[in-house]
């Protein structure tokens, strides 16, 4: 069972960021299906672990490419991303201290964050990357 699927109104038009970020969809999906089976306690902390540092290389990506091509907002975007790991590690840190029953705040969280952050700030650069043949 998904809590949501891709789409192409997620798409940013640029393969590879759209892979990742159809990774990241499947993760959620992973800690939902978890969650209707009883079972994100056994889960989760697998899960923001993966989430940790497959958001720290997909964000690289784009940091990447925003300093390739001098994007003008790209200061206000890596602290969208700096904001999103510094969350993420606020669960692992949860963890660690042995809560782990927070799972519907974090699949909440991670739902609003990632279609909020996809379809606003991550859109706005299309047209700059598409300028600099970044496909």
């Amino acid at each position: 069972m998904k809590m949501f699927n891709w789409d192409e109104k997620y798409s940013v038009e640029i393969v590879s960021i759209d892979s990742e970020h159809q990774v990241l969809f499947e993760l959620i999906n992973k800690l939902y299906e978890a969650m209707s089976q009883g079972k994100a306690r056994d889960v989760i902390s697998g899960i923001i672990e993966e989430l940790y540092e497959y958001t720290k290389t997909h964000f690289r990506r784009e940091e990447f490419y925003f300093k390739s091509i001098s994007y003008t907002e790209s200061e206000e975007h890596k602290a969208q991303h700096d904001a999103f790991v510094e969350k993420i590690n606020h669960y692992r840190q949860l963890i660690k201290q042995g809560d782990t029953s927070f799972s519907v705040e974090v699949l909440t969280f991670l739902r609003d964050w990632l279609i909020t952050h996809i379809q606003g700030t991550d859109k706005k650069y299309v047209p700059y990357f598409k300028k600099y043949g970044i496909r």
